[in-house]
């Protein structure tokens, strides 16, 4: 699980046993001991879960997963989040451009839906992520010296 005030930084690229970056300052997630998700668990709460645990490249797969199977409304919501979730990957690479560039990209697609959809609050993770996007342009520019982020977590109501 993520402990409060936990980050990343750039470049960071320990390896859990299954071969997952991981961030050595803390514990395996549930993830790695646990490599199928629990029996019920839909594809969109184990994605946030995944994303949660700053496992940003698995989350994205899995969304993508659901994605590709989405016909509805919500596939460019969905595309959206999965931008995001790559954005973050790029981020933990060190792939600076990558991330700014996947960051507006996602947030665009989502802001056309409701800032509570399908159970995420889509409001508060687009905030989090305007702020990340911004700091990420400063450290582009040179402006940021601090190369660290505090990732978002993504909130969903129960249905």
């Amino acid at each position: 699980m993520r402990s409060s005030g936990r980050c990343c930084l750039p470049d960071e690229t320990p390896a859990d046993p299954v071969g997952r970056k991981v961030d050595c300052r803390r514990a395996l997630p549930s993830s790695v001991v646990e490599p199928e998700p629990p029996a019920g668990l839909d594809p969109i709460d184990q994605g946030i879960r995944l994303f949660n645990e700053e496992y940003f490249f698995e989350a994205h797969e899995v969304l993508e997963d659901l994605w590709k199977r989405e016909p509805g409304k919500s596939k460019v919501f969905l595309q959206g989040l999965i931008q995001i979730c790559a954005a973050y990957h790029h981020f933990q690479n060190g792939n600076l451009i990558g991330a700014e560039t996947l960051l507006d990209r996602g947030a665009q697609k989502m802001r056309s839906y409701p800032a509570d959809y399908l159970g995420i609050d889509a409001a508060k993770l687009l905030a989090h992520v305007d702020r990340d996007r911004e700091r990420i342009r400063k450290m582009q520019r040179g402006e940021e010296e601090n190369r660290v982020l505090e990732f978002p977590r993504i909130e969903r109501k129960s249905s």
